[in-house]
């Protein structure tokens, strides 16, 4: 499914830590404050190793930090400089279908699925 010129579509699965501009989880409401990075970032690994394109909606659900974790981790389609420069770097890094290695802002950890 071709988008809007200029803007791609992704998926993705968010872990909040100490480190994040605002430590508190959206699908929890619970601080986030008392996770170090490095779990955070053991923690995503672990599910790198299990998430699939297929699954990816279905593991956001249960496990991602973020308010999109209600829609499967989908955050619509956007363009450069809507998102922060390493979410929009590590999303066009990917072809359609990849699911790319963690990327770090300073909302947490990412794992992002590209869509579009």
């Amino acid at each position: 499914m071709a988008g809007p010129p200029g803007k791609v579509r992704c998926s993705h699965l968010l872990i909040k830590n100490e480190n994040s501009r605002n430590p508190v989880s959206r699908r929890t409401n619970q601080a986030t404050s008392g996770t170090t990075e490095k779990a955070a970032m053991e923690e995503l690994l672990e599910i790198k190793a299990k998430i699939t394109p297929e699954n990816f909606a279905q593991m956001a659900q249960e496990r991602s930090d973020c308010g999109s974790y209600r829609s499967g981790g989908d955050l619509g389609w956007f363009g450069e400089g809507e998102m922060m420069q390493a979410f929009w770097d590590g999303t066009n890094a990917l072809k359609v279908g990849e699911i790319g290695d963690p990327v770090k802002t300073d909302s947490g950890l990412h794992l992002i699925l590209r869509t579009g």
